[in-house]
């Protein structure tokens, strides 16, 4: 069975989606894993062109997480992740080691307990930071 919060930022979310992308053709599903994360599938035209994933506290940090992301983003899928706010920047930090620091198309949200989002944009890598504060 899917746990509150995530059925509740599941809802949330694909209410969100309905006004980014306002198109009559862009359909959502939603779906459990085995995992008990939630799984909201974007779809075109009948056609996938976006997965995400709503983790709990513990699922995000499964060994297997990052090839689940990285066969959505080689498949050039949009990818969404959405995490715990306390865990949302470690999340974000654990893609940007996914892809070396480039920018792939995905995007970060950390959640709170009552299933508001809040985008984790992406932080200064550590080599540039320094040259940010002489």
């Amino acid at each position: 069975m899917v746990d509150e919060i995530v059925l509740k930022v599941a809802k949330r979310r694909m209410r969100e989606i309905k006004t980014e992308l306002p198109h009559p053709d862009i359909a959502t599903h939603f779906s459990e894993g085995a995992d008990g994360i939630g799984r909201i599938d974007l779809f075109f035209q009948g056609d996938l062109i976006g997965r995400e994933f709503v983790e709990t506290a513990t699922s995000w940090k499964d060994k297997g997480r990052m090839d689940e992301y990285r066969r959505v983003l080689q498949q050039k899928l949009r990818l969404v992740v959405m995490a715990p706010r306390t865990d949302a920047m470690k999340v974000r930090m654990m893609m940007l080691e996914l892809n070396n620091w480039w920018l792939f198309y995905y995007m970060v949200y950390g959640y709170d307990s009552q299933g508001r989002l809040v985008r984790v944009l992406r932080p200064i890598p550590p080599e540039k930071k320094q040259s940010y504060i002489t």
